[in-house]
Formats: C-alpha cells, sequence, structure tokens
C-alpha cells in the first residue's frame, strides 16, 4: 500500500510540472511603429480647423510557442492630462480602443479590462493584428511647432486578472502645427469666413462726408501683419478714360486714420499673438471727400489687403 500511494504521488507531480512549462513556453513581441499625425486637411494638425479627426494606428503582436491569451496597455496619463509638447506648450490628445466605442485605453494597475486591448492567439496562429485610435480634439489653438510624446506599449500574457509581462516598446507620438495667419473681409458683425477674401464697398451715389464699412478679422497661432495697396494711389477714380476724373477718399482701421497709397505699406502688426478661431476685428471705414465738379461716373479703387505670418 504505502509503494502505490507513492506512485500515485509522483504521477500528480509529473502532471504539474507539465502545465507550467506549457505556460512558459509562450513568448509575446510588439511590432509597434512611431506615430506620424496624418489627418484632418493636410499633414499638420489645423489650430483652426472645427472637426475632429480620428487616425486609426495598426500595430502586431507576435507569438512563439503554445497558443495563449493577451492584453496590451498603453502608458501615460488619460483625459486632458495625456498631452504632447513643444518646449513650454503642449496639445492635448487621446487614445482609444475604436472610433465606434471610444474607450480610453490606459495603463496597469488602473486600467481595467475594458480599458485595454485584448487578444488570443488559437492553434497555428502565430501574428494578431490590433488597432487603436489616436484623436487630437479641435480647437487648441497652439504656437507652430513639432508636439510630441513618448508612449510606452506593454504586451501581457493573460487576461486582467491573472497576467505576467512579455514585452514593452516605447513609441513617439508626434503633431506638427504649421503658422498660420489667415483673414476674412466681411460685412459688419459677421463672423470669421475663411473663403471671404473680397468685399464691395457700394456708396450708390457719392457725396462728400458719405461712409461704409467693413470688418477684417485675422486669425493667427504666431503673430502677423496686415499691409495695404491702393491701384489708384488713395483716390476714386474714374472708370471711364475719356474722364480720367478722381474723387478723394480717407480710410480708418481700427479708429485710426491711414494714407493707402500705390507701394505697400504696413497698417496693422500683432507681434506673437495667439487668437481665437473668429479671429482678431478690425473695422475699416471708407469716407468720401470732396466730390467738387467731378463728371458723372462709376468711380473706383481697388485695394489689396494683405496677411502675413510673423513667423
Amino acid at each position: 500500500m504505502a509503494v502505490s500511494r507513492c506512485a500515485c504521488a509522483g504521477a500528480l507531480l509529473l502532471c504539474l510540472c507539465s502545465f507550467r512549462a506549457s505556460a512558459a513556453g509562450s513568448q509575446l513581441r510588439l511590432e509597434v511603429d512611431n506615430i506620424d499625425w496624418r489627418v484632418g486637411q493636410g499633414v499638420a494638425y489645423g489650430v483652426f480647423d472645427s472637426g475632429q479627426y480620428a487616425q486609426t494606428v495598426y500595430f502586431k503582436v507576435r507569438l512563439t510557442g503554445d497558443p495563449c491569451q493577451f492584453f496590451v496597455t498603453f502608458g501615460g496619463t488619460v483625459g486632458s492630462e495625456r498631452r504632447a509638447a513643444h518646449g513650454g506648450d503642449s496639445l492635448g490628445y487621446e487614445l482609444f480602443d475604436s472610433v465606434v466605442h471610444k474607450t480610453a485605453l490606459r495603463d496597469l494597475p488602473a486600467a481595467t479590462a475594458s480599458e485595454v486591448l485584448q487578444g488570443a492567439f488559437g492553434p497555428g496562429e502565430t501574428v494578431k493584428q490590433l488597432s487603436y485610435v489616436v484623436l487630437v480634439p479641435a480647437g487648441q489653438v497652439r504656437p507652430p511647432g513639432l508636439y510630441t510624446q513618448p508612449i510606452q506599449v506593454t504586451v501581457y500574457q493573460g487576461t486582467r486578472d491573472n497576467f505576467v509581462e512579455k514585452d514593452a516598446k516605447i513609441v513617439v507620438f508626434s503633431v506638427p502645427v504649421d503658422s498660420v495667419a489667415e483673414m476674412s473681409l466681411g460685412e459688419t458683425g459677421a463672423p470669421f469666413d475663411a473663403k471671404a477674401k473680397g468685399h464691395r464697398l457700394d456708396f450708390g451715389g457719392l457725396a462728400k462726408g458719405k461712409a461704409e464699412g467693413l470688418d477684417l478679422r485675422v486669425r493667427s497661432n504666431t503673430g502677423y501683419h496686415v499691409t495695404l495697396e491702393s491701384e489708384n494711389g488713395g483716390v476714386l477714380k474714374n472708370t471711364d478714360p475719356h474722364h480720367p476724373a478722381t474723387i478723394p477718399y480717407s480710410l480708418e482701421i481700427g479708429g485710426i486714420a491711414v494714407s493707402p497709397g500705390r507701394t505697400k505699406q504696413m497698417v496693422l502688426s500683432r507681434s506673437n499673438r495667439l487668437t481665437d478661431r473668429n479671429g482678431d476685428l478690425h473695422q475699416l471705414v471708407v469716407t468720401i471727400g470732396q466730390v467738387g465738379n467731378a463728371p458723372a461716373g462709376t468711380y473706383q479703387d481697388n485695394l489689396a489687403v494683405t496677411v502675413v505670418s510673423d513667423n
């Protein structure tokens, strides 16, 4: 009887050793690349773009050994605290499991089972392709530059309740922000319109002191200056070449008198200026001068308004 019990205990020990060898025989490796922002209206993040874009990033987990379950975590904080930096400035972003669910991905020990990417290898499988989503919220006006943050990606064998770390990699998330300086010309009180690059002031019958105005709005993330150039040297000219009469006018920008000429002159400067999406408002007012004995006809002048980024 004693020998029989000893044989039974030996068989149980061999079975236990076989189970441990199987678990240790699975090796997992991450195949991940750095993340370069490539969505929206261009390669760079649009600081004045109202759209919110999601970029899907693909990577692989490679298995050597026995089939197993696994999950992947993403280091760093979440929400408003997950930020890419450039000098003393930063740009908020988030990592999600998918565009549909938008569950934020976290790191251990805080991550729950729904806040990691999970998978399982079946018999004969050696590679699993997974994906996650990077989203940079719209409306963040930041200075130009390349904003970056390193992110640790870690793969664990097992489940969230019982696991062992197998591999970890550092990927760098990079978001370029370009210099932006753009203008909008519109009716008084009109919001910024990126397509509104021209505006017509119609005075009807000309009379001394008659005034018309428009709104010049400029938005920028780096500072800007505005130049002005008059086709006729600061006068209204009869469009009939047989009657080359002119009528003077005066121009004010933001309540300050400007003397438009035939050559470009700088009339506004806002250095290191970060505006909101509606931009800085500069009101332009044109007032008719002395009409005198100018013959009847159509009088006009074309003003070229140019906004230039300081960067």
